[in-house]
């Protein structure tokens, strides 16, 4: 069992054999890293597994916003760094998939290979209103309540939610967990996120997978990012929504372990 440790800013999982080839795990907004709870104990038998919250988020450090997209990737990099992780296999979802593109633009060196879950190169809805908006919103209440609901339903779907009521209860007190802080400093590292000329310059091997019911990061997201990219793949996962790891686990989980078998 791993034990959550603290480097700088941020609180970290690191488990799995030593030696073995590094895979990093990448969360989204409003989660922690226990949002990669449906795979993290199959990738840690084969690999060593770090799991990190993002600024702002589960148990790191929660710094005066505005963030960053650069800011995000360098506190990542900062990280791997530190613990003398040299290269890495990186797994980022939604906030995480921004993450990993940024710092495979400003730190190539680290990344052996990429996997971007239900992301996109600019903002999600294509535009800063709804990001200004949200933000507006939590600095005027300090609470997520009043977005929690269509937050769940663009996340998972109503049969994940009918059949697996205990881990939607973990899911939704994960949100309401949420540091109002983090939230509004990584929204605003979304809202100025935009990287879709720079796409060809990641060299890294790459592979896109997207909800096909995802309403905000959405299939044409991701074939916008296979497009920039050379040579990336992308799989749709049926039925899924945003949350796909968690919506959607059979499907989703093998088409990652098959994606980093075949790239490590």
């Amino acid at each position: 069992m791993a034990h959550a440790q603290r480097s700088g800013i941020l609180n970290y999982l690191l488990e799995g054999p030593e030696g073995a080839p590094v895979v990093t795990l990448s969360n989204s907004l409003s989660t922690d890293c226990s949002m990669w709870d449906e795979q993290a104990p199959l990738l840690a038998c084969r690999y060593r597994l770090l799991r990190y919250d993002t600024r702002g988020h589960g148990r790191s450090e929660v710094t005066e916003p505005p963030y960053t997209m650069e800011q995000l990737a360098d506190d990542v990099a900062g990280l791997l760094d530190r613990l003398g992780i040299a290269r890495t296999h990186f797994v980022g979802l939604s906030l995480g998939g921004m993450t990993a593109q940024m710092l495979a633009l400003r730190r190539p060196d680290l990344v052996s290979s990429l996997c971007l879950v239900a992301t996109t190169c600019l903002p999600p809805y294509h535009g800063r209103q709804v990001w200004d908006e949200r933000v507006a919103s939590i600095r005027a209440t300090g609470r997520f309540d009043h977005m929690l609901a269509p937050m769940m339903e663009r996340w998972l779907s109503m049969k994940f939610r009918r059949e697996n009521p205990q881990r939607y209860g973990e899911i939704r007190e994960m949100v309401l967990r949420t540091p109002p802080d983090g939230y509004i400093g990584c929204s605003l590292a979304i809202a100025g996120f935009d990287v879709r000329d720079r796409l060809p310059e990641i060299s890294a091997p790459t592979l896109v997978i997207a909800g096909e019911e995802d309403p905000g990061t959405t299939v044409e997201d991701a074939q916008m990012i296979q497009a920039g990219i050379r040579g990336a793949g992308l799989k749709v996962v049926p039925g899924a929504r945003h949350l796909l790891n968690v919506d959607r686990p059979a499907v989703f989980t093998p088409l990652l372990t098959d994606w980093l078998e075949r790239n490590c």
